[in-house]
């Protein structure tokens, strides 16, 4: 099966918290929500939370980025939500919506920078990302 992302995914726990949340078939919960943001990427992310959100919710995320220690807000909508039993949370897929330019940088430097090197030249990986974004159209 081929794989469908855009973007290359990180496996890093990042705090979040889903501080709104508009539309989607379905109850929304009441906000703000404390979760965790997994498979985090340029157009996305997995979140695990105590709470159910239909999909094409779109909400609100904040999160605070673990290599960076940066934080972040950006618009994102549901695109998919299941009950994950092992775990025992519900979660579901984002795709980002109109991120701005320092938001996306700010995922770079999360996703891509090495905090061990000691130049300031970023790594090969993120002009790669860079290309990818102004290949993809995004702001």
């Amino acid at each position: 099966m081929r794989e469908r992302r855009k973007y290359r995914r990180f496996q890093q726990w990042n705090k979040a918290i889903i501080n709104s949340a508009s539309g989607g078939q379905g109850v929304l919960p009441r906000c703000p929500v404390d979760a965790m943001a997994w498979d985090l990427s340029l157009g996305g992310a997995r979140i695990q939370c105590e709470e159910p959100f239909p999909v094409g919710a779109v909400v609100r995320l904040h999160l605070e980025l673990v290599r960076s220690r940066e934080f972040i807000g950006v618009d994102a909508a549901v695109r998919w939500a299941r009950w994950n039993e092992e775990q025992r949370v519900h979660e579901f897929g984002v795709e980002f919506q109109d991120c701005t330019e320092s938001t996306l940088q700010a995922i770079i430097r999360n996703l891509y920078h090495d905090a061990e090197a000691k130049d300031k030249e970023a790594p090969p990986a993120a002009e790669a990302a860079k290309s990818a974004l102004e290949r993809s159209g995004r702001p």
